[in-house]
């Protein structure tokens, strides 16, 4: 047998359905509930339905939450459209990957450049000096030079 919390639960699922399919014309409409069948000795009393529109927001301070970028309202974490401005967050999140894979690809090139001057001066500057190093320095300097030139 059904309780009367499920039956409820029930019915505002049902009436959110049909509250969402009644046309949007700004006048009044009237829901008819019949309810069919022998559910015995149930007495639904005087209820308050919950009805939801189609657009709820997440729950503040979840981990489903996000910030729109464009509004700046609470937006599900993973939906495609902000449910405020109608904002494709997705193509902005793939926007944001693109420049930060170009900044790091920047940081990544500059990093190198870095490493082949200070090399290159390190060969440089061994292959300079080799000449005026004592007689057992110099294999060093030339084995120096070409370590660093590699």
């Amino acid at each position: 047998m059904r309780s009367d919390d499920e039956l409820v639960a029930k019915l505002s699922v049902r009436l959110t359905e049909e509250i969402k399919n009644l046309p949007a014309d700004g006048r009044d409409h009237e829901l008819i509930v019949k309810i069919k069948g022998d559910y015995g000795n149930i007495n639904l009393g005087t209820q308050n339905f919950e009805i939801h529109s189609g657009k709820q927001p997440p729950p503040r301070g979840s981990d489903r939450e996000r910030e729109c970028p464009q509004c700046g309202q609470p937006a599900w974490r993973y939906t495609k459209h902000c449910m405020h401005c109608d904002y494709d967050m997705h193509r902005h999140d793939e926007l944001v990957a693109e420049e930060e894979a170009k900044i790091r690809k920047s940081e990544t090139d500059r990093y190198l450049l870095k490493a082949f001057g200070v090399f290159a001066a390190i060969a440089a500057t061994s292959f300079l000096i080799k000449d005026y190093l004592p007689e057992s320095w110099r294999s060093w300097a030339i084995g120096v030079t070409v370590a660093a030139g590699d």
